[in-house]
């Protein structure tokens, strides 16, 4: 992007930038104000801003402002190195405000033209009540950048903060039924028609309480093997942005999990950064049953597929998405009752509450605030150790 230069208009003594062949005038030639000036007009210029500000009521449309939005947030969303789904919530919840009052100046958005919005997103049946409510939260974000940059009038914002969220049972949108805990019989009958590796993770969550993301995303550097109680380091989880910098959020890991994790730790012995589960270590567990279980002789056109397998790109490690989807093929093979595995982390807040309590289970899940002083912390892990120790 070539950035405008700062000009002199010499008659009148006067700085100026050409935008789409118009001058504007930043201020007098040589002033430090219009250096000033200059400055904050490249900064919205590059970050999505109007380079001019708002000169009186209806001078900033809501497509404007949802294009300034956008802009402004498109490398903002960011965890990991990777972009998060939070700005495409965004731009759902701009969709049908942008279908029918894209041209309606913001000061003359009220309340009533969201809440027209609002039951159009019923009707349409895409989206359940409580996304709905998310995504009205998301717009309300969108005014509120607008008058951070005073763009829209305060006003505006106030008022659409008097929209009340839908109630359960007083809207016609879709209402999901709340995640409840797999059986425990369900699980055990499933783990057969699983790959080993994906039966491995499956175990892992049972015995720990992990969301399916940390499961995931476990590296052999991530395990400390010291003393009899493994300790599991989560490099990000979907609640680090709660504590310290430098906290990280431990799972303990008893013996029957050390017993499941041993052999992958063991093979991957000298590589820290190596994923523990990887689809290409269950692809190659499938190709060695699959020849085990073979009764006709191996062919040359069978050596050629084998070959054409074995130099497939995979991932390095499982995504939520795939470790959901070899659960699903499990389930349909063995025609059981269908669940996810963010439901096991239910079972397992299930089965530790009953037997040591309601503190227990919210140590063992990892529900402690973030501003506990060090000496409760570590009177906590201890606690959480124990557990481990006898459960896990």
């Amino acid at each position: 992007m070539k950035l405008p230069k700062l000009c002199r208009n010499k008659t009148r003594d006067r700085a100026f930038v050409l935008e789409r062949g118009k001058r504007i005038y930043l201020g007098k030639w040589g002033a430090p104000e219009t250096e000033a000036a200059y400055k904050l007009y490249i900064h919205n210029l590059t970050t999505g801003l109007p380079t001019t500000p708002p000169t009186g009521s209806g001078s900033v449309t809501l497509m404007e402002l949802a294009a300034a939005f956008m802009k402004a947030r498109a490398n903002y969303y960011v965890k990991n190195g990777r972009q998060t789904h939070q700005l495409e919530r965004f731009k759902q919840a701009l969709e049908f405000p942008l279908r029918y009052y894209g041209a309606v100046c913001m000061d003359e958005f009220g309340p009533r033209k969201l809440l027209e919005c609002r039951a159009l997103m019923e009707e349409s049946g895409r989206f359940s009540r409580k996304y709905i409510n998310v995504l009205i939260v998301c717009f309300r974000g969108v005014v509120k950048f607008g008058v951070e940059n005073e763009l829209v009038k305060p006003e505006t914002l106030v008022a659409l903060q008097a929209i009340s969220p839908l109630k359960r049972g007083r809207s016609c949108a879709r209402d999901y039924p709340p995640v409840a805990a797999v059986p425990a019989e369900v699980v055990d009958a499933t783990i057969p028609f699983l790959s080993p590796t994906v039966a491995a993770m499956v175990t892992i969550q049972r015995l720990t309480g992990m969301r399916p993301c940390e499961v995931c995303a476990m590296q052999a550097g991530d395990v400390s093997t010291d003393g009899d109680i493994w300790v599991y380091t989560i490099r990000s989880d979907k609640t680090d942005y709660r504590r310290a910098p430098w906290a990280k959020k431990l799972i303990p890991l008893g013996p029957k999990a050390q017993a499941v994790l041993f052999p992958y730790l063991l093979e991957r012995e000298g590589t820290p950064e190596a994923f523990l589960f990887s689809p290409r270590d269950a692809a190659l567990e499938r190709a060695r049953e699959a020849r085990a279980n073979r009764k006709t002789p191996i062919t040359k056109q069978t050596q050629t597929r084998d070959a054409r397998t074995n130099r497939r790109q995979y991932a390095e490690h499982y995504t939520v998405d795939a470790y959901e989807r070899a659960l699903r093929r499990a389930i349909k093979a063995g025609n059981l009752p269908h669940w996810t595995p963010n439901q096991l982390r239910h079972l397992y807040a299930t089965e530790i509450r009953a037997k040591y309590g309601l503190e227990a289970s919210q140590l063992m899940l990892g529900h402690t605030r973030a501003d506990v002083t060090q000496i409760y912390a570590e009177r906590d892990f201890k606690k959480a150790l124990d557990v481990a120790r006898k459960e896990g």
